[in-house]
């Protein structure tokens, strides 16, 4: 789970710092709303993989643990995941094909774009997106990453409990 936790978290900061890598390239000068549009969308491409099969192996987790525990707020948890694992879905599939259809149509010249620009500034707007992108991308896991090291192994573990060392052990050889 930690390594779910570890794309979910890549995926947001990826996705902010797409938001924020475009929209600056736009108050620049350097893309149009249509390309930061573009920007986005292959940004969704790209991430929402990743999100749907973190949540559905944290939607899994906690149905496993909300059976074993019985607890109500271990329920609550599983049932809470399940409404967002669904909703996700949903959602992915239904704005999917337009994301892919849009990015399509701007790598094969199709785009709704109807400025005077030529297609030479065309080009060089779509590698900058890519630029972009791969950057935000580059930059959310990079940013995970060093939360991880940063944090991980730095608290100290609670003891277990008698009980739980002993059913870890049980079945094992001495």
């Amino acid at each position: 789970m930690a390594w779910m936790g570890a794309i979910m978290s890549a995926s947001g900061f990826s996705w902010c710092y797409l938001i924020v890598l475009a929209f600056a390239a736009h108050g620049l000068g350097w893309l149009t709303l249509d390309h930061v549009a573009l920007a986005l969308q292959l940004g969704y491409i790209l991430l929402i993989p990743g999100i749907l099969f973190s949540g559905m192996m944290i939607m899994l987790d906690s149905w496993a643990r909300a059976y074993r525990t019985r607890r109500i707020t271990d329920i609550g948890a599983a049932a809470w995941n399940t409404y967002a694992q669904i909703y996700n879905t949903y959602h992915a599939i239904s704005d999917f094909g337009e994301a892919f259809g849009s990015v399509v149509d701007a790598l094969t010249g199709k785009s709704s774009e109807r400025d005077s620009s030529d297609s030479k500034d065309r080009g060089v707007a779509v590698i900058l997106v890519f630029v972009l992108v791969i950057l935000a991308l580059l930059s959310g896991v990079i940013t995970t990453a060093l939360i991880i090291r940063r944090v991980a192994g730095s608290y100290q573990l609670p003891q277990r409990r008698q009980k739980e060392k002993k059913e870890l052990h049980a079945g094992q050889p001495s």
